[in-house]
């Protein structure tokens, strides 16, 4: 896409007395990148990298303003005077690139990630919080006007560092949004109205910053959840606040912290669309005040969709998080007619990473997070090397592997004997929870290697002496199902749940999905047989289903399952006993039928390796193995792995 194509959006912007060079921004999002709550230098790469893929604006991660609002142990401390040379770390770097840099100020009020040894919760109310079951504290008036302090403190410190913006988070259920909802806010004394905590903290900044800095206010536009704020109510917030004090940007989000629902719209997979924020923006331009730009994000994944939010007048700038997350040069490759690298909505390196107290990565760019110690890709690929590597498996690692020996100037060949590439994925992408994220992928996959000039050989089933001839070879098999042993049941059909996924229309119900390992193969199956119209029951052995899958992909999936009226069976697993096959609970041991009439048991018992290449080759110098050839786990490990396998070869 040429610049003619992104006119719009590519176009520079005035906000408040900053000039961002086009509307393309990064919205605050953890990263995991802070030492004792101070950006590190892996911060400063980190953001300096999108920067020189030519972005707007970064806004540094929810930075808290006061000790009860640290988060985790990786929050920074943005009323910590030492924060303000790291601060300037960010600043510098991202200006040299050419970008502009905020700051989210934050305090999470009674949203908080268990995290030992953890503050005392402090609410507006003492009402405890339905997702992570904290009971926090009312805050007193000395402690609301110690919090405003704070606030006002942090946004001195951004100005102090060279900052260009400070944004005061109100979004997703946290502190402000707390006092701004009925249902958090109780209180019977002046701050029982809605706005004025949100009021007294914005003026405060404005006082301490005047028109130096730009300052605006982020919200949800929709709360996406029973009994939460609305797009009604948050639009006549963002009106009042927008009225009472004087604000450069508001910035629009979905989701809220505080449910399982709403929390599933922070960061949201498919198959929510692409870009459904835009569908509750329609007429909020024209609600706020001229000079008030709007900024719309969540899951904004293609330049093309943010050029038509900024051309159709809905918004004056576009967050694009998680698309920069996986390419950080996405403004620059688009403009240029190179390959971006993809956002598939996975959520597992991302904000899964942050859940997990890792530091941020991606499955599709195993060099985010990374920056500081490896390279971005190549433009185009290297001077021939006069090597030749031969990449067997056609997996995201085989894919993935092949890409960077044919970047190193390798001639590559990629063999797979299936009829198609892809692997585990191209299985998941017949599930309606994955189909975005495989035809995403493999778009980008089959491009790559068109462009790379990989030959590919679909059918062909290798032996080691096939592999003779090859200066390196890359064993990336994969893993196929693990087949429990169970005594055969009259009546019933036992299939693997990949089978089931990708021939569904061939089982018979009702059918019972036995989830042994707690990942997505099981609720996926369970999805996809009840899409067609199956009966279907769900037995997991884990503490919940999906136990390993990240808690927003988790969410959104039980939710799906239940409006197709899946039944759930918890902390039972499929066994075989005195030469019955039954559902033992894992807890008690106690044992029990399958559900009456059940015709057709799914069992997704895990994987093992598909290793006997492997086996026969071990020991040469020139061969290495990745991804699931050498144990079944993730997407991640895979690609990270098929990456770095021949750097040193």
């Amino acid at each position: 896409m040429t610049d003619a194509g992104l006119a719009h959006v590519l176009s520079p912007l005035t906000v408040g007395p900053v000039g961002l060079r086009n509307r393309v921004v990064s919205t605050a999002h953890q990263t995991g990148l802070v030492h004792d709550h101070l950006p590190t230098s892996d911060l400063v790469a980190y953001h300096a990298e999108r920067a020189k893929g030519g972005i707007g604006a970064v806004f540094v991660e929810a930075s808290a303003v006061h000790p009860t609002g640290l988060l985790t142990a990786h929050t920074i401390g943005a009323y910590l005077p030492e924060v303000v040379p790291a601060l300037a770390a960010v600043a510098s770097a991202v200006r040299d690139g050419g970008g502009r840099t905020f700051i989210q100020l934050f305090h999470g009020g009674r949203e908080q990630i268990a995290s030992a040894p953890r503050p005392a919760a402090v609410a507006p109310s003492a009402v405890p919080t339905a997702r992570f079951h904290v009971e926090p504290r009312a805050l007193s008036r000395r402690e609301i006007r110690e919090l405003v302090a704070g606030y006002a403190r942090s946004a001195r410190h951004a100005e102090a560092a060279g900052l260009d913006g400070v944004e005061v988070s109100a979004a997703h259920g946290y502190l402000h949004a707390q006092f701004m909802s009925p249902r958090s806010n109780v209180r019977d004394d002046e701050y029982k109205d809605r706005l004025r905590f949100t009021v007294e903290t914005l003026a405060a900044i404005r006082d301490e910053v005047g028109d130096r800095l730009a300052v605006g206010v982020r919200l949800s536009i929709d709360e996406m959840s029973l009994g939460s704020l609305r797009a009604a109510s948050c639009r006549e917030l963002a009106a009042q606040l927008c009225e009472a004090v004087h604000l450069d940007f508001v910035s629009f989000a979905l989701g809220d912290s505080a449910t399982h629902e709403g929390s599933s719209y922070i960061a949201p997979p498919p198959p929510v669309p692409a870009g459904h924020v835009f569908d509750f923006l329609g007429g909020v331009r024209e609600e706020l005040p001229a000079h008030v730009r709007v900024l719309a994000a969540t899951r904004v994944v293609d330049l093309a969709d943010a050029e038509d939010a900024v051309a159709g007048g809905l918004v004056d700038a576009v967050g694009m998080t998680r698309a920069h997350i996986a390419e950080p040069h996405l403004v620059r490759k688009t403009v240029a007619s190179e390959p971006a690298i993809p956002c598939i909505g996975c959520n597992q390196g991302c904000i899964g990473h942050y859940h997990a107290g890792l530091p941020i990565a991606c499955i599709t760019n195993v060099r985010t997070g990374r920056e500081a110690t490896m390279a971005q890709r190549p433009a185009a690929p290297a001077v021939a090397s006069g090597r030749s590597t031969l990449v067997v498996g056609g997996g995201p690692a085989g894919v993935t592997a092949a890409v960077a020996a044919a970047e190193d100037g390798d001639v590559v060949e990629l063999a797979d004997r299936a009829s198609r590439l892809g692997g585990q994925l191209a299985v998941a992408g017949q599930a309606p929870g994955h189909a975005e994220a495989w035809t995403r992928w493999w778009r980008w996959s089959a491009a790559e290697l068109d462009r790379l000039g990989v030959r590919v050989r679909l059918g062909a089933e290798l032996a080691a002496a096939d592999c003779a001839g090859y200066d390196r070879v890359v064993v990336a098999t994969g893993a196929r199902p693990y087949a429990p042993e169970l005594p055969a049941i009259d009546g019933v059909r036992l299939v693997d749940a990949w089978t089931a996924i990708e021939t569904p229309g061939q089982l018979s119900g009702p059918v019972l999905v036995a989830d042994w390992g707690g990942d997505w193969i099981g609720l996926d199956a369970a999805e996809t047989l009840a899409s067609g119209g199956h009966q279907v029951t769900l037995a997991y052995a884990g503490a919940t289903p999906g136990e390993l899958v990240h808690l927003y992909q988790r969410n959104a999936y039980l939710g799906r399952l239940d409006a197709l009226g899946v039944a759930l069976l918890p902390h039972h697993e499929l066994v075989g006993v005195d030469g019955r096959t039954v559902l033992r609970n894992v807890f008690s041991g106690r044992t029990a039928p399958l559900p009456a009439g059940t015709a057709t048991v799914v069992y997704a018992h895990g994987r093992v390796p598909v290793d006997a290449l492997w086996n026969e080759l071990e020991g040469q110098p020139h061969v290495s193995r990745v991804g699931d050839a050498c144990g079944p786990r993730g997407l991640e490990e895979a690609t990270l792995e098929a990456t770095t396998a021949l750097q040193c070869g």
